[in-house]
């Protein structure tokens, strides 16, 4: 079975293909930051990691695509899950749609925060709990009551510099490895069940006005 994997909800795009068999093996990888330029660059960069000499495929053999869901870029998340969608309405192919929360819970045991505009960021503190929508001037607070002494995830520099005696962790693991291991653990559980057609989690409010707002509901 190929597996197809996408990320464009992230400052850092993601594509991969996986081959399973009697274990579930990365065959393929490629990331760049993400520069709103999706568009002319997913399709080109997915066509060429199929039929690179390492591959040797068609988008005919995708069985399945996993595709991060958001919240991210408008853009970003606009092109990705057409991208998606349409493979997948073309192929066949079953679909699964982590959220962006889901997808770096898998790549790291750390509370998360994720960007949400330059007023805030989003926190999430384990997989089970629903994140929260944080101002930048209550970060340090929420964090600091919630014990927080390392935190990951994907923000700004300048979000970064905000944290005081809270240590960011950049993470070694990529996209691909991340998402052999979730798409290895969903094969068991079925806890992601398939889409037929996906819908992007935009955030909602680009504006943040209110302090810890609840996300909605999430897979």
């Amino acid at each position: 079975m190929l597996i197809l994997a996408i990320n464009t909800a992230s400052s850092i795009t993601g594509i991969a293909l996986f081959e399973f068999k009697k274990s579930l093996k990365i065959l393929a990888k490629k990331s760049w930051p993400a520069q709103n330029n999706e568009a002319e660059k997913l399709m080109p960069a997915i066509d060429k990691l199929l039929s690179s000499k390492k591959s040797s495929l068609k988008f005919s053999d995708i069985q399945q695509i996993y595709v991060i869901k958001g919240p991210g870029s408008f853009t970003g998340l606009r092109v990705g899950i057409t991208v998606a969608n349409t493979i997948a309405y073309l192929t066949k192919a079953e679909t699964f749609a982590p959220s962006t929360f889901k997808y770096w819970h898998s790549r790291s045991e750390l509370p998360v925060l994720v960007y949400a505009g330059s007023g805030g960021v989003y926190f999430s503190k384990n997989d089970t709990k629903k994140p929260e929508l944080i101002n930048l001037p209550d970060l340090n607070k929420t964090l600091n009551s919630e014990k927080i002494k390392t935190i990951t995830g994907d923000i700004t520099l300048a979000q970064i510099k905000i944290l005081k005696k809270i240590k960011f962790e950049k993470l070694k693991t990529d996209f691909a490895t991340a998402m052999q291991k979730m798409i290895a653990k969903n094969m068991i559980e079925k806890f992601l069940p398939p889409q037929k057609l996906v819908k992007p989690l935009y955030v909602k409010e680009p504006n943040i006005s209110t302090p810890k707002a609840k996300f909605p509901i999430l897979n």
